[in-house]
């Protein structure tokens, strides 16, 4: 008996898509094509009676109707052939342009995922280039803040040691002054020594000069004793 559902209306319309389709219309086809319903029995049953002609009805007819109805049989038949075989060519056409373009999608969508990988590996190497981009300006802006404090630092050494030139240059120019006033001192003290000295210079020399005179005069004197001495000598010797 047949499962509900499966009649051999529906095991007809299963083979001639199997048919139409360039495939052998076995039980197991055709129970894969029925959506895998129905027992292999029941299907074995509607395909013989498919694939056999109803003898039994032809025997009740007069000879030349069944004659007729054989004909007529065959001739269905030979059209049912011709329009299986057009189906069939039909079906490989319509396969063949869906193969085609399922071919063309296929490699469409393989374009796709290529440009996709693409695309990926470019954002991939883009967020790396972004990722290192904005480590270097991390790193860039801690370089700059740690120079910006160096650089508040040398200003305000600078700063500093421009108060201490300031300071320096003032001491400096006092530093010249009192040099300046030691060294007119000095040179004032320079030349009262040396007139003080030429003063000096000049009693001394007078001074000598006149030691220079009282030495000739006592050695005049000297001289003049000497002759009276001798004088006075050669009287004596007179004398005695």
């Amino acid at each position: 008996m047949a499962r509900t559902g499966i009649n051999k209306q529906l095991v007809q319309q299963a083979k001639t898509a199997l048919l139409a389709q360039g495939k052998r219309p076995t039980i197991d086809a055709l129970r894969i094509a029925l959506g895998n319903t129905g027992s292999k029995s029941t299907i074995s049953h509607y395909l013989k009676e498919l694939d056999e002609p109803p003898k039994a009805t032809l025997e009740r007819l007069t000879e030349p109707l069944a004659q007729l109805v054989q004909s007529l049989g065959e001739q269905l038949q030979a059209e049912a052939n011709e329009q299986l075989s057009k189906t069939q060519a039909q079906f490989l056409l319509e396969t063949t342009q869906l193969n085609a373009q399922l071919q063309r999608a296929q490699q469409h969508l393989e374009d796709q995922q290529h440009s996709i990988d693409k695309l990926t590996e470019r954002r991939l190497t883009e967020q790396q280039q972004w990722q290192e981009a904005t480590r270097r300006m991390e790193q860039q802006a801690q370089e700059l803040s740690l120079a910006q404090q160096n650089n508040h630092e040398l200003t305000r050494m600078l700063q500093e040691q421009h108060t201490k030139i300031a300071l320096l240059e003032n001491e400096q120019q006092h530093a010249n002054l009192a040099f300046e006033q030691f060294r007119q001192a000095r040179q004032e003290l320079h030349d009262a020594i040396i007139q003080q000295h030429a003063k000096q210079i000049t009693l001394l020399m007078e001074e000598r000069r006149q030691q220079a005179d009282l030495l000739l005069s006592s050695q005049k004197e000297l001289v003049n004793l000497n002759r009276e001495n001798a004088r006075l000598l050669q009287q004596l010797q007179k004398i005695l």
